[in-house]
């Protein structure tokens, strides 16, 4: 098991102090059987708030609150990058006639991070679309060297693997287009969606939660990432303490999907890389999570780098019944584990959810929680590469993997 070793080093503190409600602005639920006793937990997207007195040069108001001179200086040149790998990208996706309605790019072959040599990583690429089944039959009639022996199965079987084996994404590596090599994930827009608002493998909405450079756009996707991305700070906050470092609720976060990774445990990745993506993309983690920090009303910058939340198990049971019904299933589970007293029926959740973060030990509760969620789905789709991407190339992947940060 992954664990960060900053929130295992803060999963002592107890819950202290007072807050007061959390004033979000709910969701439409996208649950199905739980909808009507669940109301209390509804997805819910935080109000972020744009300060009026900030009415300024467009100079300030593009620039992101808490980062230091040098990191706004270190922000800018990464945008710029992002600006010129964006454009090289495009070219790529406009390589394929099947119509891809959403994308993004994300690892280290779009962002730096910390002790990895100057060779240059392959580009992980996620293509959301409509109708896998249909995008693959129109992909494989145009890019049939995309694809492993599955192609010549047809599009079906490779649509029935994506969806019923891992978590619902088809990968196809080592795809050299205009010079750059990539490896793109083809998944359905419902999938994607459902990942993030719900946590249903943590799969996508894991890698959501680090910087990812979008590259097609959609309006529903905009919202369902901002559900995400909240749903992570919260995660986080049932891990540390009162008191803790902007770096130390990143490397919370950053941390979630490779809980329970398999590849964690045998070697497959970085045992630092949780580390060394906060450190290089600190600017970006920044950027990316401070205007959710600002608008949850339990949680507010009292420094620099510094952050404070307010502890009330009132409130904080309030904050967790918040949370995707999938994770705080697998909180309960695992809470009736360690011993805790939880009745069962969706009228307990209140009493539930006070009782749960009342405990000494919540942040190793939720990372057992996080962890069964991340597990099966991880070890399948690992699993399916074998048949998405045949043996050699699976074999080359590994390899690549654990040469890049052993020789580094």
């Amino acid at each position: 098991m992954m664990r960060n070793a900053v929130c295992q080093a803060r999963w002592e503190s107890k819950a202290v102090e007072g807050v007061k409600t959390v004033r979000d602005t709910a969701l439409p639920s996208m649950r199905q059987n739980k909808q009507a006793e669940s109301t209390d937990r509804q997805t819910v997207q935080p109000l972020v708030q744009v300060s009026r007195g900030a009415q300024n040069a467009q100079t300030q108001a593009d620039k992101t609150p808490w980062l230091s001179e040098a990191e706004e200086a270190k922000l800018d040149t990464m945008r710029d990058a992002q600006s010129e790998i964006r454009g090289v990208l495009d070219t790529v996706l406009r390589q394929f006639s099947a119509p891809i309605r959403y994308a993004f790019a994300y690892g280290s072959g779009v962002y730096k991070q910390s002790g990895y040599g100057a060779s240059k990583p392959m580009v992980d690429l996620i293509f959301g679309v409509s109708h896998p089944d249909h995008w693959h039959a129109l992909n494989i009639a145009q890019h049939r060297n995309h694809y492993s022996f599955m192609g010549t199965l047809g599009a079906n079987a490779v649509s029935f693997v994506q969806d019923r084996m891992g978590a619902g994404v088809y990968y196809n590596p080592f795809i050299e287009i205009n010079g750059v090599v990539v490896k793109y994930g083809v998944v359905s827009m419902s999938t994607l969606s459902s990942d993030l608002l719900n946590w249903d493998s943590l799969y996508l909405a894991g890698r959501m939660h680090k910087p990812t450079l979008t590259l097609r756009r959609d309006p529903l996707m905009r919202i369902s990432k901002q559900v995400n991305l909240t749903h992570a700070v919260r995660a986080a906050l049932l891990m540390l303490p009162k008191t803790f470092t902007t770096e130390e609720l990143f490397m919370c976060i950053a941390s979630l999907s490779f809980t329970g990774d398999i590849r964690m445990r045998i070697g497959g990745e970085n045992p630092r890389k949780v580390q060394n993506i906060v450190e290089a993309q600190l600017p970006l983690f920044k950027s990316r999570y401070t205007s959710i920090i600002e608008g949850l009303p339990n949680l507010e910058y009292i420094g620099q780098n510094l952050l404070q939340q307010n502890m009330a198990p009132q409130e904080r049971a309030s904050m967790l019944r918040k949370m995707p019904n999938n994770f705080y299933d697998r909180l309960l589970k695992q809470g009736r584990k360690a011993g805790i007293r939880l009745p069962p029926g969706f009228g307990a959740e209140r009493v539930n959810t006070e009782r749960l973060v009342e405990v000494d030990n919540i942040g190793q509760i939720a990372t057992k929680a996080v962890e069964s969620i991340v597990a099966w789905p991880a070890l399948t789709q690992s699993l399916k590469g074998v048949l998405s991407s045949g043996l050699t190339k699976s074999v080359s992947y590994m390899r690549a993997k654990n040469n890049k940060y052993r020789n580094n």
